[in-house]
């Protein structure tokens, strides 16, 4: 990887061809700088490209098409590096990362490993500042108040939902692997001389507690604000993922999880990839780049099996026919057009880990490979009383018997049609992303949403997983074969129903029927 900066140029420099004067000073892109240099300070800009161009060598003699977004976003980060080391206690850093003009120009092996090594170079920053749209320069100073801001009012959500900064497939790994981040804006055309910049964290804290005040206060149930705030929704999960990312690692299924719910250019597909790569490691890039989408599907799948994370395997990819990895993720994708086509998860919905941190295991051994702490669950003609009465909680919400003050909403609120069957269940998942068959598998814990339709398949087993989870329900396996003595075929699904409470085992995905008790 190439690590290039742009710097300010020192009083009585001999001018260059490139360089540029901004906010009154002259700066110039220099580079390659060596990462492991102690004294190495500097500040990532965060901003979204959008459809506009400027001309190659118009700025910092580019070398290929930029967009016209990167001068307004970067003399927006100048400034706001100046407030942040004159008002907000920050140390005064007076180099920036910018990727149109810092990224290897050329196509080549420097680019490549450049654009795989995003957590690393997000990470060495100083910080990252995020330069959103003018239009949001009054939510960014309602938020920088330093008494406790009021909360944001419908109109300004609307147009924070609109700013495409927060669905942008990039910005899940800038967030979780930035050491401090804020929040900027160029100048208002109504306030030009003031420059305004917030905190990440008292940002997020006033976006937050502005859409669950709304939800509240217009009693919204949770699939109606996610279907009128998707982007804000997204931006709560990766929240939490932002403040935990320095002390626990993510499940990788989280991770593809959060970022296949963001836009991407279909355009650049790898890029949706490449944000996954920096989102899971921190690490430079310096061996071989790799150049194709299943290259890159491969190297995700390598880094987390290094990492002992197995929960990847709980995408919706066709299964790989490579003999021994049968439940493995094919990387060779048979789908095309302007969908996501490498490592999707079978659904789109925030993951916890249970215990806090943890995330699926695996092993290996002279037997094969084992996944860890997977409960067996069996068909049944219809679910228990229990579990249908957790279900109903869960979709509809419910109130406490002997306390009717006492309340829980569910997936669906009051005002919304109350459906028979799994009609409104399967909508919800169609919603989150699901692709699979319309009808389920019936446990007496729940329901199983398989992506074949398993009916009339032979010797038929369900695992669900115990260290992955959804907020109700989790991943999972089925594993079946066509004729006896076959190799096991397998499928991923969604366990929707009550908190497995069986005791775990693993399970070998190389021989159909074969645990470890």
């Amino acid at each position: 990887m190439e690590l290039n900066l742009i710097t300010l140029v020192p009083e009585g420099a001999t001018p260059q061809a490139g360089d540029e004067e901004i906010n009154n000073r002259r700066w110039r892109v220099t580079g390659p700088h060596d990462p492991a240099t102690k004294d190495l300070k500097f500040h990532c800009v965060s901003y979204v490209w959008g459809h506009g161009v400027e001309k190659r060598g118009s700025f910092f003699n580019c070398q290929r098409d930029i967009s016209d977004q990167t001068r307004p976003a970067l003399e927006a980060a100048i400034k706001a590096a100046e407030v942040i080391h004159r008002d907000l206690g920050g140390e005064k850093v007076e180099a920036f990362w910018i990727d149109a003009l810092c990224i290897p120009q050329l196509e080549g092996s420097p680019r490549l490993k450049t654009l795989e090594s995003m957590g690393f170079i997000y990470n060495a920053g100083m910080s990252v500042i995020i330069t959103l749209k003018s239009s949001v320069w009054n939510i960014v100073q309602q938020a920088s108040a330093t008494v406790s801001p009021e909360p944001l009012s419908l109109p300004d959500m609307q147009i924070l939902e609109a700013d495409a900064w927060i669905s942008r497939v990039w910005t899940y790994q800038e967030l979780v692997n930035s050491r401090s981040t804020y929040f900027t804006t160029p100048a208002s055309p109504s306030n030009p001389r003031t420059h305004v910049v917030v905190e990440a964290t008292q940002f997020f804290n006033c976006v937050g507690y502005s859409f669950s005040r709304y939800k509240r206060d217009n009693n919204i149930s949770e699939s109606a604000a996610m279907a009128t705030f998707p982007n804000l929704n997204v931006l709560e999960d990766t929240l939490l993922d932002s403040t935990m990312s320095g002390y626990l690692e993510r499940p990788a299924l989280g991770i593809l999880s959060n970022i296949s719910m963001r836009t991407f250019d279909p355009k650049f597909p790898q890029n949706r990839l490449l944000a996954c790569i920096g989102a899971l490691t921190k690490d430079a890039s310096w061996g071989p780049p790799s150049s194709s989408l299943d290259e890159l599907a491969e190297k995700i799948m390598g880094i987390c099996e290094a990492k002992g994370d197995y929960s990847f395997v709980f995408t919706a990819d066709r299964r790989s026919e490579e003999s021994g990895k049968t439940w493995r993720p094919s990387t060779t994708s048979s789908e095309s057009g302007d969908r996501p086509t490498h490592l999707i998860p079978v659904i789109n919905w925030y993951i916890h880990s249970e215990p806090f941190g943890e995330t699926q295991r695996g092993r290996k051994d002279e037997s094969g490979f084992w996944l860890e702490g997977m409960v067996s669950l069996q068909l049944a003609g219809s679910m228990s009383v229990d579990a249908e009465a957790e279900l109903d909680k869960f979709l509809w919400g419910h109130t406490v018997q002997n306390n009717p003050t006492l309340s829980s909403k569910g997936i669906f609120g009051k005002y919304d049609k109350k459906e028979e069957g799994n009609v409104a269940l399967l909508g919800f998942l169609r919603d989150m992303g699901f692709r699979g068959c319309d009808e389920p598998q019936v446990c007496d814990t729940g329901l199983f949403f398989s992506q074949e339709n398993l009916g009339g398949l032979r010797e038929v087993e369900l695992f669900a997983a115990t260290s992955v989870r959804y907020y109700y329900g989790a991943p999972g396996l089925a594993r079946w074969r066509d004729a006896p003595g076959e190799v096991g075929k397998w499928d991923v699904l969604i366990e929707i129903g009550e908190r497995t409470r069986q005791i775990s085992s693993d399970i070998s995905p190389l021989e159909c029927g074969k645990r470890a008790d």
